[in-house]
Formats: structure tokens, C-alpha cells, sequence
């Protein structure tokens, strides 16, 4: 094991997109606020993973697909099996999702990602909102 998986471990996982009634409260009232935000910018894991990857409760984890990544606060859903996180529908979530060319739905559950344990800040909506 190389000393950056050990400051910065990481975890291939299978994603799955929520729905979440919170996210979607809060978007009604103001998707600029720091409550829907906080929702919205979050991945959550089983026990293990969690503790795998090392972080504390709503510490920053980097989620990289084939089509992007963001930076997200990490949290436990006892809920989950093991190998599978979960990130609430959500500019954050749509991120991580290719666009299929040939007119077919996107794939929303069970991408292949990988998290990371970082130091970096939450990824910004601003940031989200204008693109590459």
C-alpha cells in the first residue's frame, strides 16, 4: 500500500441516486440556500465503507465517475450494503452521471465510482452550475 492510499484511502463502489424528500423540500423553497446544499452535497455509506475510507461524520469525500466528480460530506446509513453509496438527486448527483448519445435513459443506480477520502472544501454549487 502506497503512502497516499493510506492518507487517502479509497473504495470502488456501485452508486445508486435517491430520491429524498428533504432535498426536494428544501429545493422548493431555495436551491441557493445553505440548507438544501447541505442536503444535496452528500454521499452516504454503509458502517464499514465508512469507516474504511477513514472519514468522520460529514467529512469530505471525492466521488469520481467516468463522467465527473465532486467533493461531498460523507455520512453512515446503516441501511446500505456494504460496496454501495448513495447521493441524494441533486446537481451533485447528476455530476456523476454520463449522458447517453444514443437517446436512452441515463443510468441512475449502480454506477461504478470510486471515493476517496480528501481534504478538499464541498464542491460548490456555483461551481456545478458552470460546468467544465
Amino acid at each position: 500500500m502506497a503512502l497516499g492510499d493510506f492518507l487517502f484511502p479509497h473504495l470502488d463502489l456501485k452508486l445508486v441516486i435517491a430520491h429524498s424528500f428533504e432535498v426536494d423540500i428544501e429545493a422548493k423553497k431555495d436551491k441557493s440556500s445553505k440548507e438544501y446544499q447541505d442536503l444535496a452535497a452528500r454521499a452516504s455509506f454503509s458502517k464499514s465503507d465508512f469507516q474504511k475510507l477513514g472519514i468522520k461524520e460529514g467529512g469530505s469525500v471525492s466521488i469520481k465517475s467516468k463522467a465527473g466528480q465532486v467533493v461531498v460530506s460523507g455520512f453512515i446509513d446503516e441501511r446500505l450494503e456494504n460496496g454501495i453509496a448513495s447521493v441524494p438527486r441533486g446537481p451533485w448527483a447528476l455530476s456523476l452521471v454520463a449522458v447517453p448519445t444514443d437517446g436512452s435513459p441515463p443510468k441512475m443506480h449502480g454506477i461504478e465510482v470510486t471515493a476517496t477520502k480528501t481534504d478538499g472544501k464541498v464542491t460548490s454549487l456555483d461551481s456545478l452550475l458552470e460546468g467544465p
